[in-house]
């Protein structure tokens, strides 16, 4: 049975939103005439307003009886759940909806099922284990085959969209802040939700002095609670650094990155805004988290394109990567020098002079 209204349910982060894009172009693609409806958290929601792919974006609603009155309402006939979510997948069943594609992961094997996530999915997918090779992205893709007569994937990359007016507010923005417009941008986002994936900001500042030194204007991007940060930084380091965190939107900040030639970032949604803006040089700080999971997407088909784009930083020890809320040491984020960073940037402005 080919469906006729699909909910998707990505997980609830921002760059969790953006690997999901793929996913619902490609149902898009292959069942143009199938409503596709996502149900997003507020904070990400900005960023599908203009996807062409989605019938409607509905704000996640808090409560367990909002989201299955949601679910009925909707009288959807497919639902793909992105997250590790027993309630979510429970819900979808009462709520009678006949197909639900998902991960499933148990922390037990069967006969025992306890907290097994997938338990009321009809379709279930593993969920990648900490040290995969595959992409999330690739990840979520494979949930095609949970739907008749769906093909592959394309492969191709991540994708999100501005409006006319948000270009014109960035604009505004970058001339009031004297950002010349004519010559390169590097942006520096060194601020996560996740306090594990957080670098000390001090061990950036070799960085940005180097860039500075190959004429970048660097850019800080992040939320107005990152501002007293990059002020300290910017200060202590007498760096030129201009600082637009907290006066810029989250579109606004995919049209700034689509003027951007190199970001420097912490693992973190910036990665995948600075990919979906096809950024020419991605330099990517990871801590506990797996790079070759969670790092930007260019395409199932653009692994060549990889080494020449993205230039991790991390540290090979035996317990990384991992999802730990609690460490006693902290030594992939600890062990981290500004030195290495350096060194990845420097590769990341000699690759980019090369190519122009």
């Amino acid at each position: 049975m080919i469906p006729t209204k699909i909910l998707v349910v990505p997980l609830r982060y921002i760059g969790d939103t953006i690997l999901t894009v793929p996913l619902i172009r490609e149902l898009h693609r292959q069942y143009p005439d199938v409503r596709i409806d996502v149900l997003c958290s507020k904070t990400a929601a900005p960023l599908l307003e203009p996807c062409p792919y989605i019938h409607q974006l509905i704000i996640e609603p808090k409560g367990l009886s909002k989201n299955l009155d949601l679910m009925k309402r909707g009288k959807y006939d497919a639902i793909f759940i992105l997250r590790k979510s027993f309630t979510l997948a429970l819900l979808a069943k009462l709520a009678g909806i006949p197909m639900r594609i998902g991960y499933d992961k148990q922390r037990f094997p069967k006969p025992i099922n306890y907290k097994r996530w997938g338990l009321f999915l009809t379709r279930a997918f593993p969920y990648p284990s900490l040290r995969t090779e595959t992409q999330q992205v690739d990840s979520h893709l494979q949930f095609l085959k949970g739907l008749p007569s769906a093909s592959a994937s394309s492969g191709e990359g991540l994708e999100l969209w501005s409006t006319k007016e948000d270009s014109q507010a960035l604009e505004k923005i970058l001339s009031q802040e004297g950002v010349n417009s004519n010559q390169p941008i590097a942006v520096l986002h060194a601020a996560s939700a996740s306090h594990g994936k957080s670098i000390e900001l001090s061990k950036f500042a070799e960085s940005l002095k180097l860039l500075s030194e190959k004429g970048f204007q660097i850019v800080a991007t992040g939320t107005q609670a990152d501002a007293d940060a990059y002020q300290k930084l910017k200060s202590g380091y007498a760096l030129p650094l201009t600082i637009l965190s907290g006066k810029t939107t989250l579109r606004e900040t995919f049209a700034l990155y689509q003027r951007t030639q190199l970001l420097l970032s912490v693992d973190s949604s910036p990665i995948h805004i600075g990919a979906a803006a096809n950024i020419p040089k991605i330099v990517g700080i990871f801590g506990p988290t797996n790079h070759r999971q969670w790092g930007p997407y260019f395409g199932s088909k653009a692994e060549a394109q990889n080494a020449k784009r993205f230039f991790p930083v991390y540290i090979d020890l035996e317990c990384r990567p991992c999802y730990a809320k609690v460490c006693n040491h902290n030594n992939c984020k600890e062990l981290l020098t500004a030195a290495q960073i350096a060194l990845a940037v420097k590769e990341a402005v000699n690759s980019l002079s090369k190519e122009t």
